[in-house]
């Protein structure tokens, strides 16, 4: 009976022991959330030397510099960001990067439609349009990149002349010659909910 009572005793201080252990790694993770964040909110997430390497992190400062205007550096962090095992943070680098993209090529074709020509199309369309068609690949439901993906194709210099359709691909657009304005299907997936 001693040896049973000892044995239970045995084992209730062990899964305590475990327990606490538990709670110790929960807490240490919190507190690193906890941090990030408040570097988030008062803007010196940059200041964090070295950076760490934890895609959140990454992904937390590409934000602050897509924030404050420094698009090179935004792009660099979440293309870091993208090397995680979470689709959904990956997922959601892949449209954060398609965002910078797009606000470079509308600023740049706007920059360029006075002396070029109004059909001048940059290369920052082309990468917006890949990083949205990745997104939408991790995660198919993403609204904002299909959305998105939508505007730049109705936006988009040189296919603004063209309808476009989709195909039986859903991330695929195709152009229509049947008219010049944009025919959509009917698709849940289709633009915000």
């Amino acid at each position: 009976m001693a040896g049973v009572k000892r044995w239970i005793n045995t084992a209730v201080w062990m899964l305590l022991a475990a327990a606490l252990a538990a709670t110790a790694n929960f807490a240490q993770s919190c507190w690193r959330i906890h941090s990030i964040n408040t570097r988030i909110s008062d803007g010196s997430i940059e200041s964090l030397s070295p950076l760490p390497r934890d895609p959140l992190a990454r992904y937390a400062a590409g934000w602050q510099a897509e924030r404050t205007q420094r698009h090179l550096d935004a792009i660099a962090l979440y293309t870091d960001a993208q090397a995680t095992t979470d689709p959904a943070l990956a997922a959601q680098a892949w449209f954060a990067l398609g965002n910078v993209y797009f606000r470079i090529g509308i600023v740049e074709s706007r920059n360029y439609e006075a002396t070029v020509a109004p059909t001048w199309e940059n290369a920052q369309f082309d990468l917006a349009r890949d990083a949205y068609r990745s997104a939408l690949r991790i995660q198919p439901d993403l609204a904002g990149a299909r959305y998105n993906l939508e505007l730049l194709e109705r936006l988009s210099p040189l296919r603004h002349l063209a309808g476009w359709r989709r195909n039986t691909d859903p991330i695929m657009l195709h152009v229509d010659k049947h008219n010049g304005w944009t025919s959509m299907q009917d698709d849940r997936k289709r633009g915000l909910p």
